[in-house]
């Protein structure tokens, strides 16, 4: 990698691609994170080769983008908003409010628990493992409303599993429960800055609308409605996963409690 002279900036970074610009020709490259690169982890440095198949060259990338997954999703819908594809944009920020869900979860049941979890390495790994495919199988079925309904319930509630077996407890325990948190729940929460966000959460209608766009319907969305959406997902998911504290690496969470948090 050392012997390739040059290197570029990713022009653009998206959920699925990346493009970035071949210093020899000139010409812009789309990579694809899984096919054509086979990591879907954020790009620091990779060697690539030009894809325009009279240069081919060899150059190096860098500076992709280390955000979420969902607040990805939600970048996505710029390009899509502005080439008119606003079903696509309605699928991708319902999708971006249930990999923040399942981000929750995750977090909240296994990468927090691991990272405090007093046993030893092999035996925490171990437990990680078995307790992560226990939520998968605990969740998989569950769509949008009953993945809110454990978000906003388990915010609610403030009982956060301390270890791993605290964690197996509360995963076994797991259930969705019929309403969603009232505004008297919500405004109970210590935490003042959260009880807005939480209620808009609580009501917004993007899965509605997502479910007129894919079943038999096939509905086709204004733009009015999507910019709507569009706007509302940003003023909510961003800001929430900053104030949450929540990170796609379960390691960042292992390295805090190693600095003694």
């Amino acid at each position: 990698m050392n012997e390739i002279p040059y290197t570029v900036h990713i022009n653009k970074t998206a959920y699925e691609n990346i493009t970035a610009a071949c210093p020899c020709c000139g010409k812009e490259s789309i990579f694809n994170r899984a096919t054509d690169l086979g990591v879907l982890t954020p790009i620091a440095f990779r060697a690539v080769f030009c894809l325009n198949p009279s240069c081919g060259k060899p150059f190096n990338i860098k500076g992709d983008c280390v955000n979420s997954v969902s607040e990805m999703l939600i970048f996505d819908c710029d390009e899509l908003l502005e080439q008119k594809h606003y079903r696509y944009c309605v699928l991708s920020l319902a999708q971006a409010y249930e990999v923040f869900f399942s981000l929750f979860l995750r977090v909240e049941f296994l990468y927090k628990p691991y990272a405090a979890d007093p046993n030893e390495n092999a035996v925490k790994l171990h437990n990680f493992n078995r307790l992560a495919k226990q939520l998968s199988k605990k969740v998989e079925k569950y769509a949008f409303p009953k993945m809110r309904k454990l978000f906003l319930w388990q915010i609610v509630s403030g009982c956060s599993p301390l270890t791993l077996a605290d964690a197996e407890a509360a995963i076994g325990k797991l259930k969705v429960r019929k309403d969603c948190p009232n505004d008297a729940d919500l405004e109970s929460l210590s935490d003042k800055e959260l009880m807005p966000i939480l209620k808009a959460i609580r009501d917004t209608q993007i899965d509605k609308l997502r479910n007129k766009v894919v079943h038999k319907q096939a509905y086709r969305p204004t733009w009015e409605e999507v910019e709507s959406a569009l706007d509302e997902c940003r003023k909510l998911l961003p800001p929430l996963t900053w104030h949450l504290g929540l990170h796609d690496d379960p390691g960042w969470y292992v390295g805090e409690n190693l600095a003694g948090r």
